[in-house]
């Protein structure tokens, strides 16, 4: 063996050796089975479980309900809510827990406990006042006397019209929510125009509806007095 075969071999046996070692280590991984990624854990649905709280009459809260004419008034009482608003009222707790972003504590004071506690639930903050005022209220009102009726009124087949007032907020939202709908409508003002407050008189004259109070909704020839939004869900 020459003196240069003598210095290569090593060296040639030192590259070799770290090959091997890698092809050796490298067997197992190929021989193993892939295994398959774990499927990500499903999402559960916006909002989780729906929040609740409860209203207190010993703790410190603000009452916001449907009053007079639509408009809506704040109590620190539940004494001090109509009867006719009681089914659904905002709460405000002033010392409890908050609600979700963008919505508000509502309770059923007409299912109070015996202590008066009221368990709440939220709705959205911008939908409050159509479902306080959609539970069927309305404003009172007189229609004038010396009022003509007419002797034949035709009301075409899907034909929607409200009987209100300027000054009613329930009749402003009624007019809101059909519009937010896309129900086609027409509204006529009981006080501003003479007609139509002895068209509404003949019709529920004819009906055996009460007057007295607005909006009156006729629709497709049937009378709803107030603003009863499930109802009105029906009958559209």
């Amino acid at each position: 063996m020459s003196f240069a075969t003598h210095r290569i071999a090593p060296l040639v046996a030192l590259l070799v050796a770290p090959l091997v070692a890698l092809k050796v280590a490298l067997v197992p991984l190929a021989c193993t089975p892939e295994t398959p990624p774990r499927p990500d854990a499903p999402e559960g649905p916006a909002g989780a479980a729906e929040q609740t709280a409860t209203y207190d009459p010993a703790l410190p809260a603000v009452l916001t309900f449907a009053g007079d004419k639509g408009a809506f008034a704040d109590s620190k009482s539940a004494d001090a809510i109509p009867e006719a608003s009681r089914g659904l009222v905002r709460v405000t707790l002033l010392d409890g827990p908050t609600p979700p972003p963008g919505s508000v504590w509502v309770g059923n004071f007409k299912s109070a406990a015996a202590d008066g506690k009221v368990e709440l639930s939220t709705v959205p903050r911008d939908a409050f006042e159509e479902l306080a005022l959609g539970q069927g209220l309305s404003s009172k009102v007189d229609l004038p006397p010396g009022l003509d009726p007419p002797d034949d009124i035709v009301t075409q087949h899907g034909d929607i019209i409200v009987y209100k007032t300027a000054w009613c907020g329930v009749c402003k939202k009624v007019e809101s929510y059909l519009k937010k709908k896309g129900v086609p409508f027409q509204s006529k003002d009981i006080e501003k125009d003479p007609k139509a407050a002895a068209e509404l008189q003949a019709k529920a004259s004819k009906s055996g509806v009460r007057t007295g109070s607005v909006p009156v909704i006729d629709i497709k020839g049937e009378l709803m007095v107030g603003f009863d939004r499930a109802r009105l869900e029906q009958l559209l």
